[in-house]
Order: C-alpha cells, then sequence, then structure tokens
C-alpha cells in the first residue's frame, strides 16, 4: 500500500508542469485567442480594444490538467494530438503549437492578426 502511495505520489509531480513554457494559439469562430502555460497554470492572450489601440491582454485563468489525450483548462479541453480546441459543446476551433514565449508572442502580433482588416 505505502508503495503504490509513493508511486502514485511521485507518477503526479513527474507530470505536472510537463507543458510548461509552451503555447497555443487557437482560431475559434475567427478569433485569435492564445493559452500560454507556465507554474501549472494558463494564460490567455488576446486583444482587446484599448485606449487608443489595440492591445494584447493577458489574463491568469487558473490550473491547467493534462493527460495522454487533452490539456483541460476549466471548461475548455484542447486534444493533444490534432490541436482540436472545445469550450463547452459548440465552441470549436484549431490551434497550432509553440515551443517557447518568444516564437508564442510573435505569432500574436498585433500586426500580423489585424494585417487584412479592411477598416
Amino acid at each position: 500500500m505505502i508503495v503504490f502511495l509513493v508511486l502514485f505520489f511521485f507518477s503526479k509531480i513527474a507530470l505536472s508542469g510537463e507543458i510548461d513554457g509552451k503555447g497555443v494559439i487557437c482560431k475559434i469562430y475567427g478569433n485569435t485567442i492564445g493559452y500560454f502555460f507556465e507554474e501549472n497554470r494558463a494564460y490567455e492572450y488576446k486583444l482587446l480594444g484599448g485606449e487608443n489601440e489595440l492591445e494584447l491582454s493577458k489574463k491568469d485563468i487558473g490550473k491547467y490538467f493534462t493527460n495522454e489525450n487533452y490539456i483541460y483548462i476549466d471548461e475548455i479541453k484542447i486534444d493533444r494530438k490534432n490541436l482540436k480546441f472545445q469550450k463547452y459543446s459548440s465552441f470549436r476551433g484549431d490551434c497550432k503549437a509553440y515551443k517557447n514565449f518568444e516564437v508564442f508572442k510573435k505569432n500574436m502580433n498585433i500586426e500580423a492578426l489585424t494585417r487584412e482588416n479592411k477598416i
């Protein structure tokens, strides 16, 4: 029994934070939302209207959990194999993975994301 508890405890420690330092950027019904993982927490990045121009907003949305198939963030589920996004039963989208914050932030670039805007 003690051996089982020790193995269980160490397996949880080994899996915690396994995707820290990585992120995904998802297109959900035309909107771009980024999720970056650090210190066992998920941070949501998205463009919001500022006083004079769009600004990149960062929001702590809580702890994330993983298994071999999915990343879970509250009501969000991201498939680790095909990077499909699902929130509740109706919000769906596709994501791209980024291996570090520099590449992630470069792809959340306001100019790049608004280049096709007509107004």
